[in-house]
């Protein structure tokens, strides 16, 4: 079966990365576009040499899929501008990158006849060479038409990626699960830092410290799922110890006491849902967890 043309519109890491795999996956790339002719030419050298351009127009008309992967404030205007220029058939497929966004933010190239989707990597993509490794095997967000959902399901398969379909109006709180699940790991990472700094342990020695210890938790979430991953104090139901992190913890600031108690009581209920915590040392450690005088104004 032939497959079918892809045109790229916005040849930054993450578009890069994606072209870049679907072109190893015997894709047929038209054309490649980017607000500098520069960037275009970067990405075109990496996957055979198609056409390079700073105006989409020449790409788009002759790609049967054509992704959108500008920064999520430029989806809706860059789509609209191709739109005006008259170069969308009816039947074409129209991506865009965007975890936060729906496939509405293409509206003006569905008004002209084209399937659009909302298509979201579920994978950090900073360079494009490793983002395409990365995306092989990948899972893979879609949110648009049935009828591009169908087609976008052979992209997929192709990078041998697995697919969540969400609805359009759950579109923002997936992206807040992912935020939570990559961005606030590195916040909390930070914290983590910060508090061996106090101890006297020089940033990047810290950081290099537990980087194992953060990696071995990934390992254990793979191998062994949720709850049954969890390990720690409050896992095995260790009052002792979690009184004298609350008595170390004086010395922090007020936000990372409330984040150590608020993450700790929710680490209580996944505790709960394992096994192996009782209901009584549970409740002993909702309240060590639980301000009290002189900390009663901190978050509980």
């Amino acid at each position: 079966m032939t497959k079918e043309r892809i045109a790229l519109v916005g040849a930054g890491a993450a578009g890069s990365a994606l072209i870049l795999a679907l072109h190893q996956a015997g894709y047929p790339v038209s054309g490649v576009a980017s607000r500098t002719l520069e960037s275009a030419q970067r990405c075109a050298a990496l996957i055979g040499n198609p056409p390079a351009t700073s105006d989409p127009a020449p790409a788009v008309v002759g790609a049967d899929i054509i992704i959108l992967a500008t920064p999520d404030g430029q989806i809706e205007p860059a789509c609209r501008a191709i739109a005006d220029q008259g170069v969308i058939r009816p039947g074409q497929l129209f991506l865009h990158l965007s975890g936060a966004l729906t496939s509405s933010a293409l509206d003006s190239a569905q008004h002209k006849g084209a399937d659009v989707l909302s298509l979201h990597p579920i994978q950090a993509l900073a360079d494009p060479v490793k983002g395409a490794e990365l995306l092989n095997g990948t899972w893979f967000c879609l949110e648009g038409t049935a009828s591009a959902i169908t087609r976008t399901e052979s992209l997929v398969k192709a990078m041998q990626g697995e697919i969540l379909i969400v609805p359009a109006e759950k579109k923002a709180l997936y992206h807040a699960a992912l935020c939570v699940a990559a961005n606030y790991l590195v916040t909390i990472e930070s914290i983590a830092v910060t508090l061996l700094e106090q101890v006297g342990i020089e940033r990047q020695t810290g950081l290099q410290a537990i980087l194992p210890l953060s990696a071995g938790s990934v390992e254990n979430l793979a191998h062994s799922g949720l709850p049954a991953a969890l390990t720690g104090p409050v896992s095995r139901g260790d009052t002792t110890t979690i009184a004298r992190h609350i008595d170390s913890r004086r010395e922090a600031p007020p936000t990372y006491q409330a984040l150590y108690r608020m993450l700790g009581k929710e680490t209580v209920e996944l505790a709960l849902a394992k096994g192996g915590l009782e209901p009584e040392q549970a409740e002993q450690i909702r309240l060590l967890l639980t301000p009290q005088p002189p900390d009663a104004c901190l978050i509980s």
